[in-house]
């Protein structure tokens, strides 16, 4: 219906109500938003957009870019900027919910003329959509980018339904023009912006195909989607040339025309792709360091990943609810979202053709097309290799479906409410069949005021998801962060395992500027050409007059030790800078590293005078522990070498256990025999079999655990929230205090022993594992 948001209801016309609507989404996001960062890719995606950095390929700019004005633009809140960020991802959200509320308003009014019902139709389906769970979850704290898409998305579906009503016109044509360069820009941010594209090729095609093949609009659409699209294509190399300091795939190009270039290249499973002609960037592009496979070889029995989706699913509208509560709030909503769906379907095909195919693309085609492995908690029997498994949940890809889903079911449940589902009578319109803004009927009758109860419905999400989705207290991985940076000495080397030892501690580095003398080394990153090179330069010693604060989000040179923000242990030490780089070979010599080196006998590998590697027979020692080994080779004796906690992956490799000391949450490589002392304990003894270090340093570690450590917000929490680093990020906190309780106990201190053992007590019943029983 045309110009049904300049429309009034009561005091306000439509579009002021879905700007209410919007703001009350809002209110709620910000009333449980994140104080700071967050596990996962929260703390990639505030540092690249705080320091203009590059995440993970193919690099998302357009978020970047956005993500980086907003925080200059609350620069004079005084927020902090990972605040900053949260706040953006639930103003998308909340735009989002406004865009959908017109687009809802718009289908309902091609087949229902009175405008209360129309009104309260758009208000309790964009209410349900936003307090699904994975909704509200992305929306109040920015794990990812898939707000920004959400926005998108939405806007891209609401111009769709403007331009059904302006398809004759050169509006219309000025519709899909822009509706073009909304999906390349929002390409540069994740594919997931594209998903509307099957649904809008369909509906136009359907509804005025001329229009949409008119040379004109074909042209000039086809240029400004390239023309969004070109801040993926330009942005990047650009930035990248730079040197930031997150730089991943380092996909720079010698020339800007061949990032523009079209070219087919193969990824590294021998499948052609087309990118672009400069090869650092086409690989970026294709996700080469992922490297997924085709989606017709299927990581998990597609019945797996069906099963996967319904668990998701099953979270969004109940979370907090015990599985059989969840389970019947999760019918009741398919059940709504069904009668809306099949209202939709039989009162206006037209939208429908649009609406359902996006609904269809976002839900089950999503699913095929994701070729997910086994659920992270699913098939645990079936499928007990953890590697057969994805590393998280990834509710999160289904974004915008979660939130389709609980359109609809609102839909589902006003036509309920508005007994919809008999045939059309005072009040009503066919589709098609519309009347003056002025005769169209208005208000509530006796009918809508008794069965309003059943509106209640719609806030089941928001009172069985609020607990669970509520983040005010959350700085459990800043605080994870920065327990594990002062871990480590003064310009120490830190090996990592993974995202959650590596991009929280990118925040605190960057963001917060703590511990930037600490060289965060990801092991998996060391398996590419790039991330040694970056290592080599942001290690080597500064020259006569040249400052790393001189550039400070770009690479430099070594980044001095600050005691500002350092730990107490070591505000005393002498921390002489560094000598020479952590990597000492060139470009070529990188290059030319083998790939792997297969270990036929027990074999020992000299690191120092000191310390020996020892590699089991039958092992492989791949390209990333080569250059651990050359890394440490070139460190020890010029700066301390860690491990962090979570990495016995790396560690383990070589064998270096005997030679490793705990202090806090990191193991330090002692370049020294090591002996038992009052400060040095070893507890062979007690761990005859275990395969972690042994060894911990009684004094420092006692020193980081109560003096430094900040855990006094987790330990308030009843229950650990994120079933996929419940098993490693309390349990390393477990065994710290444990251990430490051990090492007291081992030299006669039965009050810190029994300290220690309550914390590790607390600790380990977030972790799921109990106490240690004493």
């Amino acid at each position: 219906m045309n110009g049904i948001e300049r429309e009034k209801i009561g005091p306000l016309t439509l579009r002021l109500w879905g700007l209410v609507t919007a703001l009350a989404v809002w209110s709620l996001y910000l009333l449980t938003i994140a104080p700071t960062t967050g596990f996962w890719d929260t703390s990639e995606y505030v540092t690249t957009a705080h320091i203009l950095g590059l995440p993970h390929p193919p690099g998302n700019p357009f978020f970047v870019l956005v993500g980086r004005v907003w925080d200059l633009l609350l620069g004079f809140t005084g927020l902090p900027v990972a605040l900053r960020i949260n706040v953006l991802s639930a103003t998308l959200s909340a735009g989002a919910s406004f865009f959908w509320f017109l687009s809802v308003a718009r289908m309902v009014a091609h087949f229902r003329e009175n405008r209360h019902e129309i009104l309260v139709a758009s208000m309790v389906a964009v209410w349900i959509g936003a307090t699904a769970f994975t909704v509200w979850t992305q929306s109040n704290l920015n794990e990812k980018v898939y707000t920004l898409s959400l926005f998108v998305v939405s806007l891209v579906s609401y111009l769709t339904m403007v331009w059904v009503d302006e398809a004759d016109t050169a509006r219309g044509n000025r519709l899909l023009v822009l509706i073009a360069l909304l999906l390349g820009l929002g390409w540069s941010n994740h594919t997931m912006s594209l998903l509307p594209g099957p649904a809008l090729a369909l509906f136009v095609l359907l509804h005025r195909w001329r229009a949409a093949l008119n040379p004109r609009v074909l042209g000039l659409g086809v240029a400004l989607f390239a023309v969004g699209y070109s801040v993926q294509l330009l942005f990047v190399p650009i930035r990248s040339a730079q040197n930031p300091i997150i730089d991943e795939a380092d996909p720079e190009c010698p020339t800007l025309i061949s990032a523009v270039t079209p070219k087919v290249v193969d990824d590294r499973f021998g499948n052609s792709k087309l990118s672009v002609a400069c090869e650092p960037l086409a690989l970026s592009l294709i996700r080469d360091q992922y490297g997924p496979g085709p989606v017709t070889q299927r990581q998990a029995p597609i019945s797996a990943q069906y099963a996967n989706y319904w668990q998701y699913f099953d979270w969004q509208w109940a979370r907090s609810l015990p599985p059989a509560g969840r389970v019947a709030a999760s019918m009741l909503f398919l059940f709504l979202a069904l009668v809306g769906l099949w209202t939709h379907f039989r009162s206006d095909r037209k939208s429908f053709v649009y609406a359902g195919t996006l609904f269809f693309t976002v839900t089950l085609l999503l699913v095929y097309y994701l070729n997910f492995k086994y659920g992270y908690s699913l098939y645990l029997e079936e499928a007990p290799n953890m590697l057969l498994h994805e590393v998280r949940e990834r509710d999160y890809f289904y974004i915008i479906g979660f939130q389709l889903w609980g359109i609809y079911a609102g839909l589902g449940l006003v036509s309920l409410w508005g007994n919809w589902t008999v045939p059309a009578r005072q009040g009503t319109a066919l589709p098609g069949r519309t009347r003056p803004p002025e005769d169209r009927p208005a208000g509530f009758n006796e009918r809508h005021w008794r069965a309003a109860p059943i509106l209640a419905v719609a806030f089941v999400p928001f009172f069985f998801n609020f607990a669970r989705a509520d983040r005010t207290e959350d700085s459990a991985a800043r605080d994870w962060a920065y327990n594990i940076l002062q871990s480590v000495e003064p310009y120490g080397v830190l090996f990592t395992n993974g995202d959650n030892d590596t991009f929280p501690l990118w925040y605190l580095q960057e963001v917060e500027g703590i511990r930037r003398d600490v060289t965060v080394i990801v092991h998996s990153y060391l398996g590419t050409d790039w991330y040694p090179k970056q290592l080599r330069s942001l290690t080597t010693p500064c020259e006569p007059g040249v400052s790393a604060a001189d550039s400070p989000t770009t690479v430099v040179c070594q980044r001095p030790f600050d005691a500002a923000n350092a730990a107490s242990p070591y505000l005393d030490a002498a921390a002489s800078s560094p000598t020479r780089s952590i990597i000492a070979l060139n470009d070529a010599q990188i290059d030319g590293l083998a790939p792997g080196i297969a270990i036929a006998r027990d074999t020992a590998f000299q690191v120092s005078s000191a310390v020996t590697a020892s590699v089991r027979g039958g092992d492989s020692i791949l390209y990333p522990d080569i250059l651990v080994f050359h890394i440490m080779q070139q460190s020890l004796g010029d700066r301390p070498v860690y491990f962090a906690a979570t990495a016995p992956p790396v560690y383990g490799k070589w064998g270096l256990q005997p030679h490793l000391v705990r202090h806090g949450l990191a193991f330090k490589l002692v370049n020294a025999p090591l002996e038992a002392t009052d400060d040095l304990v070893s507890l062979r003894e007690y761990m005859p079999n275990t395969i972690s270090p042994t060894w911990n340093d009684r004094t420092r570690t006692a020193e980081l655990l109560w003096e430094v450590f900040e855990v006094e917000d987790v330990l308030e929490w009843e229950e650990w929230p994120e079933p996929s680093t419940q098993s490693s990020i309390p349990a390393q906190y477990y065994l710290a205090y444990y251990l430490q309780g051990m090492s007291e106990e081992h030299l006669g201190d039965v009050e810190a022993s029994e300290q220690a053992y309550q914390r590790a007590d607390r600790f380990g019943l977030l972790a799921g594992l109990g106490g240690p029983g004493n």
